[in-house]
């Protein structure tokens, strides 16, 4: 079975120049028209993790910048009136290997994500993911974390209030 005329095709429909040359070995070669950028490999898109500490005190102080977005969904979901940001980390997704997010000494995460196909993912990630507390591995899930749609996670009681973790996928 010949294949090279069918490769051929689909390099010339896809407007790359190729040619053969006296000694029959193929060449293959990116138009001067086309732009760099069109070819340039897109960067990888970066994952958010925080740990966040839930209260209702009698004064509730305004959330840190990193939370505001976040903070009325807070609310409705958990019933707690102030979120103060205990840490938090951003490290780009790799899908080749397993990353550690460490958005604090107390609660490290291990993600392994690979790009999710289904259309309700929206351009999202499919993670293995593990939470840790300390040296002790607490949970082991599998969730679809898409753009724009972050992910809440009710942690342990702490203290007066609660620990919630959140990820969140940025372009």
């Amino acid at each position: 079975m010949r294949i090279w005329p069918a490769i051929l095709l689909l390099l010339g429909l896809a407007g790359l120049a190729f040619g053969v040359d006296k000694d029959g070995a193929m060449t293959l070669s990116i138009p001067k028209d086309v732009s760099r950028t069109a070819t340039a490999m897109p960067k990888n898109d970066r994952i958010w993790s925080a740990v966040i500490l839930a209260t209702n005190p009698d004064a509730p102080k305004e959330p840190p910048v990193e939370l505001r977005e976040f903070a009325p969904r807070l609310k409705r979901m958990f019933g707690y009136t102030q979120f103060e940001l205990a840490g938090s980390a951003t490290e780009e997704i790799d899908e080749l290997t397993e990353n550690w997010l460490l958005p604090s000494p107390i609660f490290p995460l291990s993600v392994t994500a690979r790009r999710a196909t289904s259309k309700e993912a929206r351009g999202g990630y499919l993670l293995n993911l593990k939470i840790f507390q300390q040296n002790r591995q607490v949970c082991t899930s599998e969730v679809k974390l898409a753009p724009n749609s972050p992910l809440f996670i009710r942690g342990p009681l702490y203290g007066k209030g609660q620990i919630i973790i959140v990820l969140q996928v940025q372009h």
